[in-house]
């Protein structure tokens, strides 16, 4: 009886310590379970975490390259060339586009390509030593602190030997910035000089069209080349008269015209007066509002959109003064202003036929 007992004694002592170990087991199963699956989950929300950052990163970036893609375009690079078109009517110069593709020469380098780094002539800003760093860019992107050039000009006199001016515009650090150069001499440097252009128009051109705001209206229109020996017409006429009268007064306008005459007064007297002795040159016409009134405009074409002004005073005006009329006319006709020829729009020439009579 005693040994059942004590038999007995011992079952129960293994089963109680097999049923502890068999529990310690389960709650380290159970622990290292909790910990594995703590682990996959601060994995796949780092993973989630890292796939959104790099997300975010990829479409900030996408966004940045978007934004420096809108910089400058085909439809830009037209604009920029019919201001220079333009413009350079105006400055008696015609401007001849280049690029990496289609080069031109100056100084004998090539443009764009001889001022890049490893060029001929690297690009140098204000001063020889002051060398930079360009680069041919199409939509006006590229590296910082790079002159990233988007066109280039570059004008040649009449002579067709002797380059005279050579522009590049370009984006440096993502700002517009039209450069100029009228350099003739090799430097000791052996760079091309430029310098930002103290021109207002063509800053402001290029300003403007890089912003996507198009062509400033004064050179949107092309030009209609007027030599010396162009034909008088009617149109042309009104348009010198046009173009004299702005230039003389900025507000002017067809409130200010109620009759209008056209004449061809080539050596005739200026005024129909054996008191006036001034008579016109060869090639003068006469556009105004009567011989009587003030300001009327004579003018001669001399090319390049440009015509010679006389402002003629009125003959009223002169019957009234203390000096000899021949005084006072003698004084315009010695003292003509040269002025540009301006486009003048379809509407404002209409206007202006309106209210001519030709005599």
């Amino acid at each position: 009886m005693k040994k059942q007992v004590i038999y007995l004694a011992t079952t129960a002592l293994l089963t109680l310590g097999l049923a502890a170990c068999s529990s310690g087991k389960q709650e380290q199963a159970k622990t290292s379970s909790s910990q594995k699956t703590s682990q996959v989950k601060k994995a796949s929300h780092k993973k989630a975490k890292q796939k959104s950052s790099s997300s975010q990163s990829a479409k900030k970036q996408a966004e940045t390259k978007n934004q420096q893609a809108s910089v400058w375009d085909q439809s830009k690079t037209q604009q920029l060339t019919t201001f220079m078109t333009n413009w350079g009517y105006t400055m008696q110069q015609s401007y001849q586009a280049y690029s990496p593709q289609n080069p031109g020469h100056f100084r004998g380098i090539t443009i764009p390509t001889g001022v890049y780094p490893n060029g001929l002539a690297p690009l140098a800003i204000n001063e020889p030593a002051n060398k930079q760093t360009a680069a041919w860019s199409n939509d006006g992107t590229g590296p910082k602190n790079t002159y990233n050039i988007v066109a280039s000009y570059v004008y040649h006199n009449d002579l067709g030997a002797i380059d005279v001016y050579a522009y590049l515009f370009a984006f440096y650090n993502g700002k517009p910035v039209a450069l100029v150069t009228n350099q003739t001499e090799a430097n000791t440097e052996g760079t091309t000089v430029f310098k930002e252009t103290a021109n207002p128009d063509v800053k402001a051109a290029f300003a403007q069209i890089a912003a996507g705001k198009g062509i400033p209206a004064k050179y949107a229109s092309p030009k209609q080349k007027v030599e010396a020996n162009t034909k008088m017409t009617t149109d042309l006429a009104l348009r010198v008269f046009w173009s004299a009268k702005k230039a003389e007064d900025a507000n002017w306008g067809l409130d200010n015209v109620t009759f209008l005459f056209m004449r061809d007064v080539s050596n005739h007297h200026v005024y129909d007066s054996d008191n006036i002795n001034a008579v016109f040159p060869a090639n003068t016409y006469m556009v105004g509002q009567s011989r009587a009134s003030a300001n009327d405009v004579a003018f001669q074409l001399i090319g390049n959109n440009k015509a010679k002004v006389y402002y003629i005073p009125g003959s009223l005006g002169m019957t009234t003064a203390d000096v000899d009329p021949n005084d006072i006319v003698n004084n315009a006709m010695s003292h003509p202003q040269e002025v540009e020829i301006l486009n003048v729009d379809s509407a404002t020439l209409d206007a202006l036929k309106a209210k001519l009579n030709q005599q």
